[in-house]
């Protein structure tokens, strides 16, 4: 819940004037990007989504670039978001941030990992109680789950909010929060995106790259103090300076990114090992 005195952000149609300087005169670029509704439009089966071809094309091309280091953020598990974005020199992070890999790092937030056969019993808990609902899935993602409910007969949203929220009270390891026509279930740990982007802007790129970030997480726009943070999609209050409408219009920024910022400096080379 964002706070009432948080303005919304500004179009940033309107303001590239006052982004493009920045991102000129920076030495590299830290890209951080939300998978789904912000480079993969949102879909009716979650199975079903896929990279944007135009955004994929211009992200193999900033991953190239010697002064970007690309990050693809999910909800996703790892292996899922990898699959699907199939991009080469970029930073996978999945689960919520609990699972970052890029190249020949690897991490795993540990209390978390403590907790799989916990979240084991509680997706058996969750189909057994759900097993009957028509377009439901629940999808175990090792670390996190998914109820997936947005095919799933309106009448009975408020029955499965019902039934999901409380079988994961009785956990204790385990809180729920809703998405997009979705219930998230994740650890009860302090841990979430934005210190998945911390940790990275510490121990990948370089000290000075300008942190960018792209898509709805508001967690990870409140992570990010001297970059630029856009929010993509929907209306209203936001941590985000900045927003755009769609997957189309990011996919016009990317473009612009490219364009706007010099080819120099040395961010991917630098942990790819280029």
């Amino acid at each position: 819940m964002i706070a009432a005195s948080v303005p919304a952000p500004a179009l940033l149609a309107d303001s590239l004037k006052d982004v493009e300087p920045r991102v000129a005169a920076v030495q590299s670029v830290a890209l951080f990007l939300d998978f789904d509704g912000t480079i993969s439009p949102i879909v009716r089966t979650p199975g079903d989504a896929a990279l944007d071809p135009q955004i994929r094309s211009t992200l193999t091309t900033l991953a190239a670039r010697r002064d970007f280091t690309v990050a693809i953020v999910s909800g996703r598990a790892l292996s899922d978001l990898r699959e699907r974005a199939a991009l080469r020199d970029v930073i996978y992070v999945g689960n919520h941030g609990l699972e970052i890999e890029a190249n020949s790092t690897c991490f795993r937030e540990p209390r978390a990992e403590s907790l799989r056969r916990e979240l084991r019993s509680l997706v058996l808990q969750l189909k057994l109680a759900l097993s009957e609902t028509d377009g439901l899935e629940i999808e175990d993602k090792g670390l996190t789950l998914s109820v997936h409910f947005r095919r799933v007969n309106e009448h009975l949203h408020d029955w499965v909010r019902s039934i999901t929220f409380s079988t994961v009270a009785r956990s204790r390891s385990f809180s729920c929060r809703e998405g997009n026509m979705v219930l998230e279930v994740k650890p009860q740990i302090d841990w979430h995106k934005g210190y998945a982007v911390q940790w990275i802007l510490r121990e990948i790129p370089p000290v000075s790259a300008l942190p960018i970030y792209l898509g709805d997480d508001e967690d990870a726009f409140g992570s990010i103090g001297e970059g630029i943070t856009i929010k993509v999609g929907g209306a209203g209050d936001s941590r985000a300076q900045y927003v755009l409408p769609d997957v189309q219009a990011v996919g016009q920024f990317l473009q612009w990114l490219d364009l706007a910022k010099p080819h120099a400096a040395f961010a991917n080379s630098q942990w790819a090992g280029r």
